[in-house]
């Protein structure tokens, strides 16, 4: 990879631009390791922490997606064997999605990405300083959610 300019005096959007770009491509290169794309690792764990599995519709509100962005990773993931589609008991027109025994396995390397990606961003910081980041920026995503239109779309399908 080449080296990359450093843009002096950089608006904090910018900085928060260029810093989130390099924590997911961080990510994602742990993820491929894994054999997982970026934002499996979300999906994962959000139907981990459901004992009955989850609905679609379910799962693309909890992730803050659009259900057909839900749709095309459940159809890579269990093309994966990596989630099962289960109807329904009480409603058979209701899908709801589980984890396979390799996709609960997959749990626990989900969260090694992610905690290797925590400590390189975190690395060099004293304790102190890492927790009042984690403040500062939870304050300005904040400032955003504050702002935003309440039927602004979270995100797209491209």
């Amino acid at each position: 990879m080449g080296e990359r300019k450093k843009i002096k005096g950089a608006a904090v959007g910018v900085q928060l631009t260029l810093t989130a770009r390099a924590v997911r491509n961080a990510l994602s290169h742990e993820l491929a390791a894994r054999g997982l794309y970026p934002g499996q690792d979300a999906v994962l764990l959000a139907i981990a922490q459901e004992e009955d599995g989850i609905s679609l519709r379910d799962l693309a509100e909890r992730l803050a997606v659009r259900p057909p962005t839900v749709t095309k990773t459940m159809t890579r993931l269990s093309a994966q064997g990596i989630v099962v589609r289960r109807a329904s008991r009480s409603d058979a027109r209701q899908s709801f999605v589980h984890l396979t025994d390799k996709g609960l396995g997959l749990v626990a390397e989900v969260r090694a990405a992610r905690a290797a990606v925590e400590r390189q961003a975190l690395k060099g910081l004293k304790a102190k300083d890492a927790r009042r980041l984690r403040k500062v920026l939870r304050r300005v995503e904040r400032n955003f959610a504050d702002a935003a239109p309440a039927d602004a779309p979270a995100e797209t399908d491209d």
